[in-house]
């Protein structure tokens, strides 16, 4: 096998594979031992039909079709059993090979993009994003941290507030700061009511047995949408996908055109708190001179949304 076709897993749906492979290769039989003799002089034989053994976890056995020799001979030998194991990484390598073979999978790229269609093999190339809204939300939470404490220190009241109370002077002064105390009160516990909506929002998120990506090829210009379970993880702390550029093999489900989009709430818990998540933007719209991030909440065109199968390097 090419070094081009060992490809190393970080997420590698099982299920998918073993079906894809059992239907490519006419399903897989149980027989899991080869046999081999070694003797010291000129033999005769057969050759029959064998198998060997592939055993891609301690429940499931499966195995490929083969050869055995069987060789008569009238000296003394040495004969020899030996079991051959698959490992999901070389079915995944296998099933990628097989799809090549049979020119199953398309590149998706900026050249070949508009030639993809709906239930195509793709196999994609990029820049992986963990999912932009809770990355914005993150970063919303901790703007949060910030202005609850320079509030804390009054710091917001008297640089908001200056031109305000400078010309004040005794009893008008201390009224003046008594009521920007109190407003300053007020917006701190304002923010600790969003900060709340948006750390539920980001918990919501995290609890998900999913985690959303999306995909922005080499061009920059156009970007993948999938959905990566848990389950069949390897990077289940999420520090590997972020900080490389990795292939992904998929099934297209969805392709979209100009004013089209993806929605990044869809099958989310959250995506029935929408109301929620224009307020708390609109909050950020009242606070002109602060600069805060996007939310974003969905992925514009052009873009598609895959079945992932695997996600390797």
């Amino acid at each position: 096998m090419s070094e081009k076709n060992l490809g190393i897993p970080i997420y590698l749906d099982t299920n998918t594979l073993l079906d894809l492979l059992a239907s490519m290769e006419n399903g897989f039989s149980k027989a899991n031992k080869t046999t081999t003799k070694n003797i010291e002089s000129n033999t005769s034989g057969t050759e029959k039909g064998g198998n060997f053994g592939i055993n891609v976890s301690s429940i499931i056995q499966l195995g490929l079709k083969g050869t055995k020799n069987d060789q008569n001979n009238n000296e003394k030998g040495k004969e020899y059993e030996e079991e051959r194991f698959h490992t999901y990484g070389s079915l995944m390598n296998r099933l990628i090979k097989n799809l090549n073979d049979e020119n199953l999978i398309k590149k998706l790229d900026e050249e070949n993009w508009d030639n993809i269609k709906e239930s195509d093999f793709v196999e994609i190339r990029g820049e992986f994003i963990s999912n932009p809204l809770e990355s914005s939300l993150n970063q919303t939470s901790n703007l949060f941290d910030f202005f609850i404490e320079i509030s804390s220190n009054e710091l917001v009241s008297q640089n908001n507030n200056e031109n305000t109370i400078k010309d004040l002077k005794g009893k008008e002064r201390n009224k003046a700061l008594k009521e920007l105390k109190k407003q300053n009160k007020k917006q701190i516990e304002e923010f600790k009511v969003y900060k709340d909506m948006v750390d539920k929002l980001t918990k919501e998120l995290s609890d998900e047995d999913f985690q959303k990506y999306v995909i922005r090829l080499n061009d920059g210009k156009h970007e993948v949408v999938c959905y990566l379970f848990n389950e069949f993880m390897r990077d289940k702390a999420g520090i590997e996908l972020p900080f490389g550029e990795f292939k992904v093999l998929g099934k297209v489900t969805r392709k979209i055109s100009e004013n089209q989009s993806i929605d990044l709430l869809e099958g989310t818990t959250i995506g029935s708190n929408v109301e929620i998540i224009k307020s708390i933007t609109d909050v950020f719209k009242n606070m002109e001179d602060f600069d805060f991030p996007e939310i974003f909440t969905k992925v514009e065109a052009p873009a598609i949304q895959i079945i992932p199968i695997a996600v390797y390097i």
